[in-house]
C-alpha cells in the first residue's frame, strides 16, 4: 500500500487492526458503494484507493463539476423531490437563474467559491468547499477517519453516549462506524434512559 499517501495508507492499517480488535464487518465498514456515496466519488474510485491503487491525477475543476453533480443526484434521491424542484430552490439560494443552477447541478459548468459554499451549506455538507476541491484520497482519508472514531466509541469522549454509559456502567458502546452527531447522540441517550427507566418500574412491581 505504499504508492497511497501516507495519512490514507496509516489511516487503512489503523482500521483493519480495529476491526480485527472488536470483530466488525469489514465488508459493511468499507463498502466502495457505501463510501462513494458519503464522498460524492466514484464507487470504481473508492474502490481502487482501497485497494492501494495510485489515486488518478485529475484537474479541480473536473473533480468540483463530478462532485456537485454527484450530490446533487443523491440529494434528489433521497429527498424524494424533482430534480426541477431542487433546481428552483438551489437558484433561490444562489441568487441565479433556474437555467444557470440547472447547469451547475448537472457538472456543467464550474461554480464559483461563493456558489461553492451555498451549495455546501444547501446539501448540509460539513466539510465545506473542501468536499469538493480535494483530491480523492484526501476525502477519502477524512470520511475513514469518522469510521476509526466510530470504532473508538465516537471522537468526542465526553458526547452525550459516553456519559450515559459510564452512568450506567455500561462497558462497551460500538457505534459500528455510524456516524452520530452530538444532537443524535443525546436524543439517542435520551431514548435510552426511558427505556431503561421503563425496565426498572417494571422490575419493582
Amino acid at each position: 500500500m505504499s504508492s497511497l499517501p501516507g495519512a490514507l495508507a496509516e489511516t487503512l492499517a489503523r482500521l483493519d487492526v480495529r476491526i480485527a480488535q472488536t470483530g466488525a464487518d469489514r465488508s459493511r465498514l468499507l463498502d466502495a458503494g457505501a463510501l462513494a456515496e458519503r464522498t460524492a466519488l466514484g464507487e470504481d474510485e473508492v474502490r481502487a484507493l482501497l485497494d492501494g491503487d495510485t489515486p488518478v491525477a485529475d484537474r479541480v475543476d473536473d473533480r468540483v463539476r463530478r462532485r456537485v453533480r454527484a450530490v446533487h443526484e443523491a440529494y434528489v434521491a433521497r429527498s424524494g423531490k424533482r430534480a426541477g424542484e431542487v433546481g428552483r430552490e438551489v437558484a433561490e439560494r444562489l441568487s441565479i437563474s433556474p437555467e444557470w443552477a440547472r447547469q451547475l447541478l448537472l457538472g456543467r459548468k464550474m461554480p464559483n467559491v461563493p456558489d461553492l459554499t451555498e451549495l455546501a451549506e444547501f446539501f448540509g455538507i460539513e466539510d465545506g468547499v473542501r468536499f469538493f476541491t480535494d483530491p480523492a484520497a484526501t476525502v477519502l482519508h477524512r470520511e475513514l477517519g469518522r469510521v476509526l472514531a466510530g470504532l473508538d466509541g465516537g471522537a468526542d469522549d465526553d458526547g452525550p453516549l459516553v456519559e450515559f454509559a459510564t452512568r450506567h456502567g455500561i462497558v462497551t458502546l460500538a457505534l459500528r462506524g455510524q456516524r452520530l452527531t452530538p444532537r443524535k447522540q443525546e436524543a439517542l441517550a435520551v431514548m435510552l434512559e426511558g427505556l431503561l427507566g421503563i425496565d426498572d418500574e417494571e422490575a419493582r412491581r
